[in-house]
């Protein structure tokens, strides 16, 4: 899992917008298969919302606005996500990731 940490990290680091839609669906593909395997309230969820996004960027011309707005929603998921990570490296990793997508942070 830290080589996907790294390779989504660098993706948002960089400019997600600079991130071909191609190699923004094969990380979201390898996230699905990564929280398909995880054991936490809210998986299956955020790994139907990866579902979508993968599809959604591996479509002809993907939908920037259903992107955004999808993005949003993965990113507070996986915000709640790292409030239940045990391991606090993990967790801090996780929470960098929600930020990046946009997720609002609470106190």
């Amino acid at each position: 899992m830290p080589q996907r940490f790294t390779a989504t990290e660098n993706a948002f680091d960089k400019g997600i917008e600079k991130t071909s839609a191609k190699q923004g669906a094969k990380l979201a593909g390898e996230w699905v298969e990564e929280i398909r395997k995880a054991d936490f309230t809210g998986s299956k969820g955020l790994a139907s919302e990866l579902e979508r996004l993968e599809k959604l960027l591996n479509e002809d011309e993907p939908d920037g606005d259903k992107l955004k707005t999808l993005l949003e929603k993965i990113g507070q998921d996986t915000a709640k996500a790292a409030d239940r990570a045990e391991d606090p490296k993990v967790a801090e990793k996780v929470r960098k990731l929600a930020e990046a997508m946009g997720a609002k942070q609470t106190a």
